[in-house]
């Protein structure tokens, strides 16, 4: 799906100007929209594949409080080494025929469906895309009123919900302890009159930016949502860019002075520093790549085709690669990330060739270095590849 066919009927454009960021939204579809995103079918195939779940990612909750993992989890080889947590799929259903609220975190790599669905969001908001599936029922409430540090679209695939969304709207809230940590009360005071009661359906969607309180209310029968959480680059990415950037200034290293007024001034001069680093040509640069690169890898294996056929065209993969010599040495450079590799002088000129194009055939590689045989060709293009730097497309 595209995002213009997932906001229908409103469509991308109206959404995007009028209600991203600044109101909550609610979309009525055909009870067959999402059908090919989540199903029941799919999701009990997810569940059942029981050795991807731990109590981290599978967790339960009921009548507004966890579930602790011990009550339904017993310890397991991980699938990495070690030791996890794992749910036991009969404790599990007994909490489900309770009516507790069972909560499937980071699907969003889990199918082609998925993955797509969030590619899709993410190209058309600049952000990244985590998705959250939230199986409910018997009119047990999971959570109690709260907000969000991200965007919320949630996505209705089966039975229906009853969101109750208020006026109230905490300050562009994030994943930290100052918003995480807010007790209850606070949350009742600052929730707000109640904006609109919402029924959701089978094809329905709520959007709820970012910090907007609500809580949800399942009807008797079972019921599936899909919260896909957005967010964006903020002004604290920057702060964090900085602090890389002024490890590399003795100003920044040196010991604080203890005498006031000596303090005051180094401050002050740090301050002129960060100023100054903030209105260059690279900091500018790197942020811009930064943003425009700001999503998760969603990326599609093509087998057989992947193995017994050569791909024949490539596209890169970022725009903010650049060579750089340093010390003698060509690095190759992504100036969002500052992530380097050092390139070898043989390949130096076909690196280059390859990071100044968005696309290429291979054909073109060939007549631009036509020295190279087919396998010396290979291995460098297998290498770009491992690296992210290209792709086949």
């Amino acid at each position: 799906m595209t995002f213009d066919e997932i906001m229908a009927p409103l469509g991308a454009a109206r959404f995007l100007e009028e209600y991203l960021g600044k109101a909550p939204l609610h979309l009525e579809g055909p009870p067959d929209k999402w059908a090919a995103v989540m199903n029941w079918d799919v999701l009990n195939r997810l569940l059942g594949a029981s050795t991807i779940w731990s109590h981290a990612s599978l967790p339960l909750v009921l009548d507004k409080e966890p579930v602790p993992p011990s009550a339904y989890c017993a310890p397991a080889p991980g699938r990495d080494g070690g030791t996890v947590l794992r749910p036991d799929p009969t404790k599990v259903k007994a909490y489900l025929r309770r009516g507790a609220t069972l909560v499937a975190n980071d699907i969003d790599q889990l199918t082609p469906e998925l993955r797509a669905f969030c590619r899709a969001m993410e190209e058309a908001l600049g952000g990244k895309v985590q998705a959250n599936l939230y199986l409910s029922s018997k009119r047990r409430q999971g959570f109690a009123v709260h907000f969000d540090t991200h965007d919320v679209f949630a996505v209705h695939c089966m039975g229906e919900k009853t969101w109750m969304v208020f006026e109230g709207r905490a300050e562009d809230p994030i994943a930290h302890p100052m918003f995480k940590t807010l007790p209850p009360e606070h949350h009742e005071k600052a929730k707000g009159k109640l904006w609109k009661e919402v029924r959701l359906k089978p094809g329905d969607l709520l959007y709820l930016p970012r910090g907007q309180y609500h809580y949800a209310l399942a009807e008797d029968g079972a019921c599936c949502h899909i919260a896909f959480g957005v967010t964006y680059p903020i002004g604290l990415d920057v702060v964090t860019y900085l602090f890389e950037r002024m490890v590399a200034e003795p100003l920044a290293r040196a010991n604080l002075p203890r005498e006031p007024a000596a303090l005051a001034r180094r401050l002050a001069a740090l301050g002129d520093r960060l100023a100054a680093l903030c209105s260059d040509a690279r900091t500018l640069s790197d942020i811009r790549g930064f943003v425009a690169g700001y999503r998760y890898p969603r990326e599609d294996y093509d087998l057989p085709d992947l193995i017994e056929r050569a791909p024949n065209r490539f596209r890169r993969c970022f725009d903010d690669f650049k060579l750089v010599e340093q010390g003698g040495k060509t690095l190759l450079v992504r100036t969002s990330t500052r992530e380097g590799v050092e390139v070898p002088a043989a390949i130096k000129e076909l690196v280059g060739w390859v990071v100044a194009r968005e696309g290429f055939e291979r054909a073109e590689l060939e007549r631009a270095f036509p020295s190279g045989s087919g396998g010396w060709l290979d291995t460098v293009l297998a290498q770009l590849e491992k690296m992210r730097v290209i792709a086949p497309s």
